[in-house]
């Protein structure tokens, strides 16, 4: 989580740099570029370095042996995707009618290598569950790639600044993760597996996933003007809050439950899965006060007046990603279980529906209709997940803590009209609500001691 924080607001500040450095239209054009590039590069991060967070979380033993039979194959395939890539940049430039994209994509193609390479290695330190590791790297590499994209960008070197520094964070924590991977061999063998089927299922289940964070972005260039990209793209980065904070939890859960299952301990397997949900729950929900209470505030913060009227498309958008972040929590259980079959008919389904939304919304509606459709869609995939998790592990993701939450919300909502927000730092007033959001937590025994507790022992305080 402290990785994913600084993570986050690396981000917050690379966004908010460059949307103050860059014309919105600029802006527009790196975040559509870089939308793009998450999905390419979801073919080299997600399934051979999945796999080695969850047949290397199963057995640690076994890593030696498993690097050396799966590395080539991720240089190999890393290799092959960004030849596919620099061929079709011509195509999907002509897709969105701007031939300027090509030449940007070719640059930004040149990261596909070197950040796979980086995520497969940072799996290994997951797998081995050095997770104090895995959180040097992160903030390694997302303390980088601040530096190197805003100093380029200063510098003068524009978009093209911005994307040769996304590269040199992930060369940067490359050379750390591999001095990091120094392993001792051992005769340990994994267990036979059927890898390919699980790479193949993996690599196609996370990039339909992460479709959702990407494909209302697309609709909205295909159907609007420049300035509306850039100010989607500013919602888009708030609204992200919930997912990209999630990802510490999925990264612990996953070879932490596919342990415990793998050693039969239902009862220690039910109780990750009811604790890491109500510990998400409060988290999002959380999060979700926070930035709707203050929306108009944080994107004239970080962004600036220019792009104001993306404030109510972040109130409506937050909450949908948040849907899609508990759905993509509650696929981690299902990956665990090795129901990644089940996780990609879901992602497919979800998928096809949310392209025919936007179709029919974004055209009528504009940025609300694109909000809108990513947030019917995060509510569908996440009652879907949740009746998985009922018929499988017999624990619902919903029970009286969503009931406590939910009273605790709306009292935070009320007490927050009694602050005059135009006269308050939205720094102050978002503290002012959180505070307010924990204090009533724990007031209501929804944050008892155990969890005070389990958070001093994961701090290291005694």
């Amino acid at each position: 989580m402290i990785s994913q924080i600084i993570f986050l607001l690396s981000g917050f500040l690379i966004n908010s740099g460059l949307a103050r450095l860059l014309q919105p239209i600029d802006y527009g054009t790196f975040g559509l570029i870089m939308s793009i590039l998450v999905i390419v590069e979801l073919f080299v991060i997600t399934g051979i370095p999945e796999a080695i967070q969850k047949y290397g979380g199963e057995n640690p033993e076994a890593m030696s042996k498993l690097i050396s039979k799966t590395l080539p194959w991720q240089i190999a395939y890393a290799v092959a995707v960004f030849g596919a890539f620099w061929l079709i940049a011509p195509v999907i430039s002509k897709i969105f009618g701007d031939s300027n994209l090509t030449f940007y994509l070719r640059i930004a193609g040149i990261d596909i290598v070197i950040y796979g390479l980086y995520k497969y290695f940072l799996g290994v330190q997951n797998g081995l569950h050095r997770f104090v590791h895995y959180t040097i790297l992160g903030i390694t590499y997302s303390l980088s790639k601040l530096a190197a994209i805003l100093g380029l960008v200063w510098l003068g070197f524009s978009i093209t600044g911005a994307l040769i520094g996304n590269i040199i964070g992930s060369i940067l924590a490359l050379i750390l993760a591999l001095a990091f991977s120094r392993i001792a061999k051992t005769d340990a063998e994994p267990e036979p597996q059927s890898y390919l089927s699980f790479v193949i299922q993996n690599v196609f289940y996370f990039v339909g996933l992460n479709l959702f964070f990407s494909i209302d972005l697309w609709f909205v260039k295909y159907y609007l003007s420049g300035a509306s990209v850039g100010h989607y793209v500013s919602a888009g980065v708030l609204a992200k809050l919930t997912y990209l904070l999630s990802v510490a939890l999925s990264a612990v859960l996953l070879p932490s439950l596919a342990r415990t299952i793998r050693l039969q301990q239902e009862t220690r397997t039910r109780d990750l899965i009811k604790d890491s949900l109500r510990y998400l729950l409060i988290f999002l929900i959380f999060i979700n006060t926070v930035v709707i209470i203050n929306a108009k505030g944080i994107i004239n913060l970080f962004f600036g007046e220019e792009y104001l009227t993306a404030a109510p498309i972040v109130s409506i958008l937050i909450v949908g990603l948040s849907l899609i972040t508990m759905m993509a929590v509650i696929n981690t259980i299902m990956i665990a279980k090795n129901q990644m079959k089940a996780c990609f008919v879901m992602i497919v389904s979800l998928l096809i529906l949310d392209a025919a939304l936007n179709t029919i919304l974004v055209p009528r509606y504009g940025l609300y209709g694109a909000a809108i459709a990513t947030s019917a869609i995060g509510l569908m995939g996440t009652v879907w997940g949740g009746l998985y998790i009922l018929a499988e592990f017999k624990t619902l993701i919903f029970s009286l803590s969503t009931i406590r939450l939910a009273g605790v919300t709306f009292f935070v909502f009320l007490i927050s009209n009694l602050f005059n927000h135009d006269k308050i730092d939205v720094i102050m007033n978002a503290a002012l609500v959180g505070g307010v959001y924990l204090l009533l937590l724990w007031l209501t025994k929804e944050i008892n001691a155990v969890d005070l507790r389990r958070l001093k022992e994961s701090l290291g305080i005694s």
